[in-house]
């Protein structure tokens, strides 16, 4: 019996504890959405609102931000390639750089070229600068953790990456 009462407390504290592991993760995955939705109506300029502003500004600006996004389409609808869905999985640990909270993101793109549908499973890395109020993601298809010093300059190395 006290086996049983003490594995009993024992998954209770740890499912507490990986609920607690980030208390952001309504608000990150609710972000998360709005831009995969726009993401999935094309709808560019909502997609940059929750990119990440210093990968816009240090980019070239909105206008080559737009284009390079756009650049993006042009490959797939070439490659006959749709993006069927968007999805998350769980944040990560949240992990302070600066003023900012960072976290990893799971993210999976379900793509479709003719009757074939296949999986792009990604991270993003997610980022508040707001003490956890909005939200803005950074695609690491396109960067790795060294990059990233550059466009976060307070970018904190305690944060890990899953192998791609």
């Amino acid at each position: 019996m006290k086996t049983i009462i003490f594995s009993t407390i024992i998954t209770f504290c740890l499912a507490i504890g990986l609920q607690a592991q980030n208390k952001y993760s309504d608000a990150i995955l609710s972000y998360a959405k709005k831009s995969a939705d726009a993401q999935l109506a094309l709808d560019i300029d909502e997609y940059l609102n929750y990119m990440h502003p210093n990968i816009i500004e240090m980019g070239g600006g909105e206008e080559l931000a737009k284009q390079a996004v756009q650049q993006q389409l042009n490959t797939y609808k070439s490659m006959n390639v749709n993006v069927v869905s968007i999805t998350h999985g769980d944040p990560g640990p949240l992990v302070k750089a600066g003023n900012e909270l960072h976290c990893i993101l799971p993210a999976t793109t379900k793509l479709a070229q003719g009757d074939a549908e296949f999986d792009s499973v990604n991270t993003w890395l997610a980022i508040s600068s707001d003490d956890g109020v909005t939200w803005s993601f950074i695609d690491m298809a396109y960067y790795d953790a060294g990059s990233l010093k550059i466009y976060l300059p307070e970018y904190n190395p305690a944060i890990v990456y899953p192998e791609n």
